[in-house]
């Protein structure tokens, strides 16, 4: 079966779900779904035929919205945001290989999504799509193109490799204590490279990301409790992130950007290059942090008991 045809079944299957879940909608919902159904071919702007779709989306009807897209899209040939919604909608019906593509050509027009920020999100779609797919190189490779979209590859070198050889000649608190990292845009991508790095065993590359995405986050925390307090000193890190637990602000966002997972990672990535006194500390101060996700403060307690280096995966384009 051809792609063409892959894509006419998928939307054939969701028009056959139409009918079933249409009795779980409400009567306004009903009347909304009637109403695009009736509406989307007519004579209507671009700008609106996406709304309807949108709709459509949210309030499930995927087979709907996939057509306004694809009609959106024959109007405007030229449509990353529309590439973008159908993505999203094969990514919903589990068909990985057709959401790549969208967002793939989405990515294409980039500069001409309505909202510029919208590429990350696509990028980061990506990154899931091939880690779930094992396709690790991929995955690497567009992550990398986040932080080079942003402009933040190139000027972290310099900065990371400092930060790294103070965490290890010095220790934690002395790190913490001359350094800051206010570029907290891409924390993700710096976490999820610095895993992957330490999944494949390049252990320097790592600690060089994964020191960016705990830095960036003790940053954030640092600059939100001066704020609220207008009177906050630095004294060591683990009173700080004691400190961070007490706002449940900073809860959610450390949860949100896997800080402990960072932590773990950052030493375990320092332990398989020879820095077991360094991992130690990174692994108690998971241990014993009040707010730390249970996974992470486990598994930071087994390697407090028997330090392992985890098995090596070979990535594939």
């Amino acid at each position: 079966m051809n792609k063409r045809s892959r894509v006419i079944l998928l939307l054939s299957v969701s028009l056959l779900c139409l009918s079933v879940q249409v009795f779980a909608l409400t009567e306004n919902e009903k009347k909304t779904v009637e109403l695009i159904e009736g509406s989307y071919k007519s004579g209507d702007p671009i700008w609106l035929i996406m709304e309807r779709g949108k709709q459509a989306y949210e309030l499930g009807e995927f087979g709907l919205a996939a057509r306004v897209f694809r009609e959106a899209i024959d109007r405007q040939s030229v449509n990353p945001d529309a590439h973008m919604w159908l993505g999203y909608i094969f990514e919903k019906e589990g068909e990985w290989t057709l959401a790549e593509k969208e967002y793939q050509q989405a990515l294409k027009d980039k500069n001409q999504l309505y909202i510029l920020e919208d590429r990350f999100t696509i990028m980061y779609r990506l990154a899931d799509i091939y880690r779930r797919t094992d396709q690790w190189g991929r995955y690497e490779r567009i992550l990398i193109e986040v932080l080079e979209d942003d402009g933040t590859y190139q000027q972290a070198f310099s900065t990371q490799y400092a930060m790294v050889k103070v965490l290890k000649e010095k220790g934690l608190d002395k790190l913490f204590e001359l350094y800051r990292w206010e570029n907290n845009r891409h924390v993700r991508a710096r976490r999820e490279l610095g895993v992957f790095y330490y999944r494949t065993g390049r252990y320097n590359e790592a600690e060089n990301n994964l020191v960016l995405a705990v830095m960036s986050a003790v940053t954030v925390g640092f600059d939100y409790i001066l704020e609220k307090t207008a009177d906050y000193d630095y004294t060591e890190l683990a009173v700080h992130v004691e400190n961070m637990c007490r706002y449940p602000e900073l809860v959610d966002y450390m949860r949100k950007n896997e800080f402990f997972q960072s932590l773990y990672y950052l030493g375990a990535s320092l332990y398989a290059d020879g820095f077991r006194s360094r991992a130690e500390e990174l692994w108690t101060l998971v241990a014993e942090s009040a707010a730390g996700n249970s996974k992470w403060r486990a598994r930071s307690l087994s390697q407090l008991r028997e330090p392992f280096i985890e098995p090596v995966i070979v990535p594939r384009s």
